[in-house]
């Protein structure tokens, strides 16, 4: 793990630590005090990335975002669905948890335009933002290097929360609504 002494980067690079897996994804949304918002185009809870492992340690009383990208071609809500049961499993209804998540079809252009993301990104709290290097998955066992970059200028952060914002608010059509996870 490399820190460039301002507590801003995190690097884990796997050569240096083949045997340790990355955990300060991990860390960060252990220690999420009243909300997690995971940006992630590739959230995937099917085998063998298993995503919803990293909310398995999440304090009481939180709630938790996702907006990700998906092909869903189909009228069924297979993702949907699978989502739902993966994070239902992993979290412990005594949790108390809200949970919701948004997909931006990238089959439906008319839905987003050519407005697609491919970057990563954790708000904790709303006021705690990361770029994040790559996808959950690679935060959970070693994939390979990857690092986390810790947005400190508020106005960037402002600007980050308000396109999170613009995304999450016209991205209505395929959604798991926010509710608490245990009651749905």
């Amino acid at each position: 793990m490399h820190e460039c002494g301002q507590e801003e980067y995190w690097f884990y690079h796997q050569s240096s630590h083949p045997d340790n897996n990355p955990l300060l994804y991990q860390e960060l949304i252990n220690n999420a005090l009243s909300e997690i918002i995971v940006w992630d185009p590739y959230f995937n809870v099917n085998f063998p990335n298993s995503d919803q492992d990293i909310f398995v340690n999440i304090k009481n009383d939180i709630t938790i975002k996702i907006l990700t990208v998906k092909n869903l071609v189909r009228p069924n809500h297979d993702y949907l669905t699978s989502v739902h049961r993966a994070m239902k499993s992993k979290i412990d209804p005594a949790k108390d948890c809200r949970f919701g998540l948004r997909v931006i079809n990238k089959v439906d252009c008319a839905n987003h335009g050519k407005s697609l993301f491919h970057d990563r990104f954790l708000i904790i709290d709303s006021n705690q933002v990361y770029l994040i290097g790559s996808s959950i998955g690679w935060h959970l066992k070693s994939h390979g290097s990857t690092g986390i970059f810790k947005v400190s200028k508020p106005d960037t952060i402002s600007f980050i929360q308000s396109i999170f914002k613009f995304y999450w608010d016209n991205s209505t059509e395929h959604e798991i609504p926010l509710a608490y996870l245990h009651l749905l």
